[in-house]
């Protein structure tokens, strides 16, 4: 991997000159404003999986790069059709191997069949639940497990971000209504979700920011303190640009005890929760929120993405209501619906026993 340090006067000549050096395919790993001799600069510390062409400019992509990526998948593709059947089930106890088979049919990919197939073929004793949760960890959207202020959610259009943080909010200031939170719109590309957070927040009582512009994200940074939660909606990127690309170019800084969760619902096909994942990770990116639940055929891609991510599982969401269709996610709830397609019970049911 191809690292390198670039500063300028500003983030936008910044970036420009790193798509000018490193091509669009660059990665952006860090940003910082610094400040030297009285004179302010921004420092971008970009990356690039290619390695540089020898024979051309010296941070030129290698050539065919692109093809000899997408030629390794099918050979890796290839391998595992011919490694899937040598491995014997039959050293499996009867109900590890219906376990497997079960994950199979339901969409589990066959490299992480083959992972689990290798922790259980020498282990008769244990449960396949024992891998799964090192595959598929879980950390409960609880006050003990995130402390942090700061809760941005990041996913493509139309996932349910929006609604997710609505649902973290109001259940939030059900359970602590002496908490400040705060709603934060940072997605200007799409007018409905702003109106919704906005209306939300009027009907609550509660503080709302629409930030636009760098200015807008260091007010919030500086009224921060005011809040005991803020919870952000980012937009929805094309699929040309990163998060950390748009964070860049907008000059908003992550504090480092910011977290960012996930969003997203297993109606994508692997590749695609494989591209999210990659498009929308940031060095802040804490968990993954799976949303639409009660819309899904089959939950198999939610093991191929904690096995491509190692992301933990932090809340569940289903159904069309705001108050009551969210859930901290635990291994008890997440197994459950994973193998039997029971969803987790609303909250206002398990609240009224």
């Amino acid at each position: 991997m191809q690292v390198k340090a670039f500063r300028g006067p500003n983030t936008r000549t910044v970036l420009n000159r790193i798509r000018e050096e490193l091509g669009p395919e660059a990665v952006i790993l860090s940003t910082q404003n610094i400040r030297e001799n009285g004179k302010s600069s921004c420092e971008v510390t970009a990356a690039l999986e290619s390695p540089a062409n020898n024979g051309g400019s010296k941070n030129a992509a290698f050539p065919g790069w692109q093809a000899m990526h997408q030629e390794w998948s099918m050979i890796k593709e290839h391998m595992l059709s011919v490694l899937k059947p040598q491995a014997d089930y039959a050293l499996l106890t009867p109900r590890q191997r219906q376990s497997l088979e079960y994950l199979e049919r339901e969409g589990m990919t066959a490299e992480v069949a083959m992972h689990l197939w290798r922790q259980m073929k020498n282990a008769p004793d244990i449960s396949i639940l024992e891998p799964l949760r090192g595959v598929v960890p879980t950390k409960p959207w609880q006050e003990g497990h995130w402390p942090g202020k700061i809760h941005a959610l990041a996913g493509p259009h139309g996932v349910g971000k929006t609604s997710s943080l609505l649902r973290l909010a109001l259940n939030m200031r059900k359970e602590h209504p002496t908490r400040r939170i705060c709603l934060v719109n940072a997605d200007q590309q799409h007018g409905k979700g702003r109106l919704l957070l906005q209306h939300y927040a009027e009907l609550g009582g509660l503080p709302f920011f629409d930030v636009r512009t760098a200015e807008d994200w260091r007010e919030l940074l500086c009224e921060a303190k005011r809040f005991d939660k803020i919870f952000i909606d980012f937009p929805g990127l094309s699929r040309e640009t990163s998060l950390q690309t748009w964070l860049a170019e907008k000059e908003f800084e992550l504090p480092k005890d910011a977290c960012v969760h996930l969003v997203l619902n297993p109606h994508y096909a692997t590749s695609c929760l494989k591209s999210f994942a990659k498009r929308f990770h940031v060095p802040s990116t804490a968990s993954v929120i799976w949303t639409k639940l009660d819309e899904a055929e089959s939950y198999g891609s939610m093991i191929n993405l904690g096995y491509i991510s190692r992301l933990p599982v932090s809340a569940l969401c289903f159904g069309p209501c705001l108050s009551a269709c969210l859930v901290a996610a635990k291994d008890q709830l997440l197994w459950k619906m994973i193998f039997t397609h029971r969803l987790p019970e609303r909250k206002q049911e398990e609240d009224g026993r």
